[in-house]
């Protein structure tokens, strides 16, 4: 169930209980390339979906940090010495728990505040303009953590309008502009526009996508569910096909669908039984072979 030869492919394991329920019932020496933890934002709600509910309130801040100190602990010494946490939050306590985390991981761990971007509905301001955003905190194990480079498409026109920059055509009839190397060298080298758009844009740290609409085939129920691009895109980037990744409030299972449809191995977790049995019945049909086991 649990190879260290990092061979390819796509076994699942889900277990119902708590996070640290969960973390007894895997051998000591598993370890994961990622771990996402999509937890309570302290919100100060009870957030509530067609399949399911959970309170988010808290007797105070210091609680709910405490909470989460010892959560995040317990699932850090389960990545990998070259693997990444990620940890998704939103305005309520970001910044609380990136100190947190900080100094769980080490501050020279910390990689990325990825701030995912959603559009939606919007009320004038009064009292603060309108959130839409989460933030996703990534943290390497360590100096041996690599990222996939990945590339978003772009095509001639939105490249040519972005650099703003005049256009050459060479005696082979390919367009080109100036690179430079810092002030004063803005000539430095020749960028070809064909070969920008075959490779595309290297990704940045906001991403845009939107969140599952209300009529959506994706939408399972639960609430404050992540849409899958948003996961693939994370997998794709902390990764490669074979490694093994975990979810320990895997909700409805999101992170386990993009895994799988990467060829990673997937263990996911959670105390609700309503979720595991969505997870179920989600994810049944990505493997030959489906191992679920309570954890009480």
């Amino acid at each position: 169930m649990y190879p260290s030869d990092g061979s390819q492919g796509r076994q699942l394991m889900i277990l119902e209980g708590s996070v640290e329920q969960t973390l007894a019932q895997l051998p000591k020496e598993q370890k994961f390339q990622l771990i996402y933890c999509d937890p309570p934002f302290y919100s100060r709600k009870v957030q509530v979906a067609d399949r399911a509910a959970f309170s988010d309130r808290w007797p105070s801040l210091d609680e709910y940090l405490q909470s989460m100190a010892a959560t995040v602990r317990a699932m850090a010494v389960r990545v990998a010495p070259n693997g990444y946490f990620a940890l998704h939050c939103d305005h309520h306590a970001s910044h609380y728990l990136k100190v947190m985390g900080d100094r769980i991981f080490g501050y020279e761990n910390f990689r990325n505040e990825i701030v995912w971007h959603y559009k939606g509905r919007r009320q004038p301001a009064v009292q603060r303009v309108n959130s839409k955003h989460d933030v996703i905190l990534v943290w390497a194990r360590s100096s041996l953590s690599r990222m996939a480079p990945l590339a978003e498409e772009v095509n001639r026109e939105a490249y040519i309008k972005m650099k703003r920059k005049r256009v050459f055509t060479d005696e082979n009839g390919r367009e080109w502009i100036w690179g430079h190397n810092g002030r004063g060298r803005s000539h430095a080298y020749r960028i070809f526009i064909d070969d920008v758009v075959k490779r595309g844009l290297p990704i940045d740290d906001v991403w845009d996508i939107p969140i599952i609409g209300i009529t959506s085939k994706e939408r399972l129920g639960f609430p404050t569910q992540k849409p899958l691009a948003l996961l693939l895109r994370l997998v794709e980037l902390l990764t490669s096909p074979g490694d093994w990744i975990a979810d320990f409030m895997a909700g409805s299972g999101t992170l386990g669908e993009a895994g799988l449809k990467l060829n990673c191995n997937v263990v996911l977790g959670d105390r609700n039984a309503e979720a595991i049995r969505v997870m179920k019945m989600r994810l049944e049909g990505y493997v030959d072979q489906l191992r679920l086991e309570s954890a009480d």
